[in-house]
């Protein structure tokens, strides 16, 4: 019995062993945590706590919902080399009160596709930097951005959603948004 017993839990400890190099460490790129710390930081974000690599494990993000409309979630694609690099896909920062301006660095997110910063006290202009965002939403409803539109806005070819309302926006809409072929709604 004793013999019995010891090879039970050799096939156990075998499978336990399989079952973790199996599994595959999914991680965010150093660069992108940093460039998500710096963007927290500048809007004194008080949700994002403890941002690491291992923020995005299994595809979860780090989110929190205050109320039905205030909230914070970033969602995370963990698809990526082999399922073991994440990279953040979806930033809804909305209704939390934030102040300060638009940080530029959100144009550093490669595979942001969703940037949503609705309803807070954001100022300043719309950094220029947005022109390279490949996101099919970008809104900043809401808050108290000023100044003209940037003309690179139209360089964003995957745009199919723009609210930029209930700002401070002066001067006219940039011509090139009228070329975008995805923008349905603005």
């Amino acid at each position: 019995m004793d013999t019995y017993v010891r090879f039970c839990a050799l096939v156990v400890s075998i499978s336990l062993a399989l079952n973790c190099l199996g599994s595959v460490a999914q991680l965010l790129p150093e660069e992108e945590v940093n460039v998500l710390k710096t963007i927290s930081s500048k809007l004194q974000n008080k949700y994002w706590n403890g941002i690491s690599r291992a923020s995005c494990r299994e595809g979860k993000g780090f989110n929190k919902t205050v109320y039905d409309k205030i909230f914070s979630n970033v969602t995370c694609d963990c698809s990526f080399n082999s399922n073991s690099i994440c990279h953040v896909v979806i930033i809804q920062l909305k209704g939390l009160s934030m102040t300060g301006i638009l940080p530029p660095e959100f144009a550093e997110l490669t595979h942001l596709r969703e940037l949503d910063l609705s309803r807070n006290y954001l100022n300043g202009s719309i950094p220029s930097s947005y022109g390279k965002l490949r996101v099919t939403i970008l809104s900043l409803l809401g808050n108290r951005i000023s100044g003209p539109i940037p003309k690179e806005l139209g360089d964003i070819e995957t745009l199919e959603e723009l609210n930029l309302e209930n700002n401070l926006l002066e001067g006219p809409l940039p011509t090139n948004l009228g070329s975008l072929s995805r923008l349905r709604k603005m």
